[in-house]
């Protein structure tokens, strides 16, 4: 039967926004890249603590969801580098996904969960993703 199949669950969640940044002594100089744009895009990798619920449920992600719509409208159209949390903290895809990951961590354990894995997607063509360790 297919529900005895055995096998590790994951849930994924996302969400856009549109942010500038720049990155500090970029350049072999020293000298800070340009302020530009992107439309970003974050997938959050979920799991249960339990991996699957006699109900079928891995995890039920409507809360970390509801955080993660707060987090992105506290980012969103904005200079990241401008946002309280990223004072003295460069702007990069890397530290963003970390933001996220620190942001969510709380309330997903809460509900019985695990945040897997972050990724970030700066523009459609380049992207970072944590793993906590």
């Amino acid at each position: 039967m297919f529900n005895k199949e055995k096998g590790k669950f994951y849930i994924r969640i996302e969400g856009r926004f549109e942010s500038a940044h720049y990155l500090y002594k970029y350049y072999a100089d020293g000298s800070d890249e340009a302020c530009h744009g992107h439309s970003w895009k974050v997938e959050i990798f979920l799991s249960g603590k339990e991996n699957i619920r006699p109900d079928g449920i891995s995890f039920d992600f409507l809360t970390a969801k509801q955080k993660l719509a707060q987090l992105i409208q506290s980012i969103d159209h904005i200079l990241i580098n401008d946002h309280p949390d990223f004072k003295g903290i460069n702007p990069t895809s890397e530290n963003i996904a970390r933001w996220f990951y620190s942001g969510l961590k709380a309330e997903v354990k809460k509900a019985k969960g695990k945040v897997d894995r972050i990724v970030i997607h700066e523009g459609p063509e380049n992207l970072a993703y944590f793993e906590p360790a």
